[in-house]
């Protein structure tokens, strides 16, 4: 068996010159079948996803998207349009920006009425880096606030392993007899103190926000420095929070590993309610015959369901809270046909408090 294979058969495109591509051009150009025809790979009956060997079916259900030929290639040349072309809304001008403050031209932008609710508009990517190794960690977070001051996310900031690590260190006491995430620092070291007190551990401040709204082919850009929020204002957002997300928030040490195994074990052990299909869904999600790390987890909201039982109101964990991304520069992006799109650049200048700085406002080549 093929370690490197889904379905474990050892692939007949191995040779690591020409490696297997598992994705072509995807939506351009149609990809050629076994039977010289285009389109997509014929079908399988159901019926015979259970009479055929494992073998057989993979082979049947593999396509052809593989290192180009001279064929594929000419189609692609063939068919110039690639992705998607930004036409379908108007330009962005100067004219448009708010004149002194990109936290009010976000709101703007936030509070258009072509951006539904139900396509949840507050989703955007959170971007830290650890230090000294410089490697970025990004994820999919909810913006919760805004104002003058800047952009507020809540989360697990105590963990070493996710991003409390990378913003606040990794070094430092726990809270319990080196066990668990740490308390996240207070906001009166949120300014100067801040770098130097979590310097030791690596901790950096730098963070970036990015906010993409597809259907009017908006990108805003933020990049700024994070400070915690004080318990006060944790606490309020915290109480809106469902019973059942604060009990999770105590269970899980954010980005801590659970489980691991090797793919040795996987491919002896794999499941054997498992379709013989690339995608690999189980016929019953409850069957399982290898310990992934689940039971550990809810044995965890277990604990800490009994730990509250009878509590009404469950109390804020110290390593949970709300930080705030105070920006440095703040960009405004709209798509234009040609990829010649419209960048506008706030970018702060002058000095550090909230009276001595102002924003110059830059335009950016695409």
């Amino acid at each position: 068996m093929d370690p490197d294979s889904p379905d474990g058969v050892k692939s007949p495109s191995s040779d690591p010159k020409h490696p297997k591509k598992l994705i072509f051009a995807p939506g351009d150009i149609e990809t050629p079948n076994t039977d010289g025809s285009h389109g997509q790979p014929p079908s399988i009956p159901p019926a015979a996803l259970q009479d055929e060997p494992e073998v057989e079916i993979a082979a049947a259900l593999r396509t052809n998207t593989s290192t180009p030929t001279s064929a594929t290639e000419k189609d692609l040349v063939a068919h110039a349009a690639r992705a998607h072309q930004f036409v379908s809304n108007p330009p962005l001008t100067v004219s448009q920006l708010h004149p002194t403050n990109p936290l009010h031209q976000f709101h703007s932008w936030f509070r258009d009425p072509r951006l539904l609710p139900s396509s949840a508009p507050e989703t955007c990517t959170l971007a830290t880096a650890s230090l000294p190794s410089g490697r970025v960690s990004a994820r999919v977070v909810y913006l919760k606030e805004l104002d003058e001051r800047g952009w507020t996310v809540y989360s697990n900031w105590g963990s070493r392993e996710g991003k409390g690590g990378d913003v606040f260190g990794r070094g430092g006491a726990s809270d319990v007899d080196g066990e668990g995430p740490r308390a996240i620092p207070e906001p009166a070291a949120a300014d100067e103190n801040l770098q130097a007190d979590f310097a030791g551990g690596g901790g950096n401040r730098w963070a970036a926000l990015t906010f993409l709204w597809a259907g009017l082919e908006r990108q805003v850009r933020i990049e700024g420095l994070v400070e915690p929020l004080s318990r006060e204002e944790s606490e309020l957002y915290w109480r809106t929070r469902e019973r059942g997300s604060q009990i999770g928030a105590w269970a899980s040490w954010q980005s801590k590993v659970l489980w691991q195994a090797e793919p040795e074990l996987l491919l002896e052990r794999r499941r054997n309610s498992l379709d013989p299909t690339l995608h690999q869904v189980p016929r019953n999600v409850e069957e399982r015959d290898i310990d992934d790390g689940r039971k550990l987890l809810e044995e965890r909201v277990r604990e800490v369901e009994r730990r509250f039982e009878g509590v009404k109101e469950i109390p804020l964990p110290p390593f949970w809270g709300g930080v705030r991304l105070v920006p440095e520069s703040v960009e405004f992006w709209q798509g234009r046909k040609s990829r010649l799109h419209d960048r506008f650049r706030y970018v702060r200048v002058g000095g550090g408090d909230q009276e001595g700085y102002r924003w110059r406002i830059e335009r950016l080549s695409p």
